[in-house]
């Protein structure tokens, strides 16, 4: 036998039980069992699916930091002290301070420390002072000067000229001119060829333009 209803109106279930329970009790028994069953699968059937978490774990920046390999800029070297044309360097004991150079490049020397400063100079340059000369051996005598040239004769008329000028000036001469050619040792007769006394009288005019007096001029014109 088949019975049909609705499962899901109530009225026609109850009615449907109800008749089932007075015919046959074991049936109605299987009937619930494969009844729940049917709920239950719909029931699970109609359920949403719960929505699964993102379990994705955020994975850490493990990126290792990149050092700084800029290379390290060398050093500045320290500047060299300044040196002189010797390669020296300033020294306050032999140098002057403050520090100032000669003219050739050399630095100054300090007053009083003379002997020092060219030793050091010639530590420095190599050059060691001349060595004595071995015993019993004459030095060398340095050469002779020349002999100087004599001056140039004086013309005996420009000088007559000039010392009569003098004579005839009140202020030209110191004293007489008698006093003179007596203090320079002068002549009468030889004046006029003797170039010791022309010379002589001539210096004796000079030192008077020179603002000497007597003995002045007479001293010289003897040294000339």
């Amino acid at each position: 036998m088949q019975i049909t209803f609705d499962p899901h109106n109530a009225m026609e279930c109850d009615e449907t039980l109800g008749f089932i329970a007075q015919a046959q009790p074991c049936v109605v028994k299987m009937w619930l069992i494969d009844y729940n069953e049917s709920q239950n699968s719909e029931t699970v059937a109609a359920q949403p699916e719960t929505a699964q978490p993102d379990t994705a774990t955020e994975q850490p920046d493990t990126a290792p930091a990149q050092p700084d390999t800029a290379p390290a800029q060398p050093e500045t070297a320290p500047a060299q002290p300044e040196t002189d044309c010797h390669g020296m360097t300033h020294d306050d004991a032999i140098h002057s301070t403050p520090a100032s150079k000669n003219a050739d490049g050399s630095w100054r020397a300090k007053r009083g420390q003379k002997e020092a400063y060219e030793a050091a100079i010639a530590a420095a340059t190599g050059k060691d002072a001349p060595a004595p000369a071995p015993q019993g051996m004459p030095m060398p005598q340095p050469a002779s000067a020349a002999p100087a040239t004599p001056p140039a004769p004086i013309d005996y008329k420009t000088m007559a000229e000039r010392f009569m000028a003098k004579m005839a000036d009140p202020d030209g001469l110191p004293a007489e001119y008698e006093a003179i050619y007596t203090a320079l040792s002068i002549g009468y007769d030889d004046l006029e060829t003797n170039q010791t006394s022309i010379a002589r009288l001539s210096a004796y005019m000079d030192a008077v333009d020179n603002g000497d007096d007597h003995d002045g001029c007479v001293r010289h014109a003897m040294s000339a």
